[in-house]
């Protein structure tokens, strides 16, 4: 009897050198997604059958061709997405980035290993790297951000289980100590190149940022969603005050479409889907408002002993002069405003 595996090992041509090689996928409904974290990072998975228990689905998103190194989702290596119509000239820079000495495309390929059914987070990071260095290398008008935005936050998911799961170094290239000497030696081939999770998450914010820059708000639940998780990205990374300003502009948001969809509903145009749209933005309404409020005493007390400071060295000043000084010193709003009441509740003790 068959040992069974959770693994489909598929013969593929790779989209670009055309040569075949064999690509893994994880069968459906063997595992779950016991826990996700806020920034939809998959923490903790439950398998059907606990021998695969260290098995780490994300591992398997990004395929890796063996001859030209060519990395990207399955999708591609299938013909069902043909990069945004961008595969011919993609394949044009590879190959003269593959081609030039000391090739970064050739070393990190050739230090991917992908050959074994499991696979090592190592390998992971290397191949997420390639797959975001292929988009990376057309001009910026004419790059996949959504595709970029996403592989950035999955890179960010991989270092973060490096380290939080204390996952150890693969077989590291001659030469290095550790992997992330390894990765460090490619600053001068790709200058700004994220080898931690912080850095990689920077520029996830930045890529979702610019989708929801250019927008048409013809889907709000899908720019909303993206709201929502620059928020998760931002109080991961510690930025409160500015995770803050996001939940307003998704209360604000919410609020326009609740009202545009009730106005539609009186009117009798698509009740049903507007009724849907009215839910869904009462539902971010109020998560937003609760969310507000919790976000409001973190960055408050975060910064409360700058902004005590600041008050003090104001000398003699009213309660409005308070909140206006110490929005032009870049304190939040939250905090401005907070600060006014205190000293104005502070200078009406005094006058009793």
């Amino acid at each position: 009897m068959a040992k069974e595996t959770p693994f489909v090992p598929v013969k593929i041509r790779c989209p670009f050198c055309a040569i075949e090689s064999t690509q893994y996928y994880i069968k459906m409904r063997m595992y779950k997604e016991a826990v996700v974290e806020e920034d939809s990072h998959v923490a903790v998975y439950e398998w059907e059958n606990p021998e695969f228990g260290e098995i780490r689905p994300n591992f398997y998103h990004i395929w890796h061709c063996p001859t030209c190194h060519y990395c990207d989702e399955r999708e591609v290596f299938r013909g069902e997405d043909n990069s945004g119509g961008k595969s011919e000239l993609i394949k044009e820079k590879l190959l003269i980035h593959s081609r030039m000495p000391n090739s970064l495309i050739a070393n990190m390929g050739s230090n991917i290993h992908f050959e074994n059914e499991r696979r090592q987070v190592d390998s992971a990071i290397l191949a997420h790297l390639l797959a975001i260095y292929a988009q990376e290398l057309l001009s910026v008008n004419m790059r996949q951000y959504p595709k970029l935005a996403r592989f950035y936050l999955r890179l960010a998911w991989l270092y973060r289980e490096k380290e939080t799961l204390a996952l150890p170094d693969e077989a590291v290239p001659a030469g290095f100590e550790t992997f992330k000497d390894y990765l460090n030696s490619f600053g001068e081939s790709w200058p700004g190149m994220p080898t931690e999770e912080s850095q990689a998450m920077d520029i996830a914010l930045a890529r979702y940022q610019d989708i929801l820059n250019h927008a048409s708000g013809a889907d709000i639940k899908y720019e909303i969603n993206v709201m929502n998780l620059l928020i998760a990205m931002l109080r991961r990374l510690g930025r409160n005050a500015e995770a803050l300003r996001m939940v307003r502009g998704v209360f604000g948001a919410a609020t326009k479409a609740r009202q545009t969809a009730r106005a539609a509903i009186q009117k009798n145009i698509n009740a049903a889907k507007n009724q849907g749209v009215l839910n869904f933005a009462a539902g971010v309404i109020d998560k937003a408002t609760e969310l507000a409020e919790e976000l409001s005493d973190i960055v408050f007390k975060e910064e409360l002993p700058a902004a005590k400071e600041a008050v003090m060295k104001m000398g003699p000043v009213d309660a409005k002069t308070v909140v206006e000084k110490l929005r032009e010193l870049k304190f939040s709003d939250i905090t401005a405003r907070r600060m006014g009441k205190m000293f104005e509740k502070q200078a009406a003790g005094k006058k009793k």
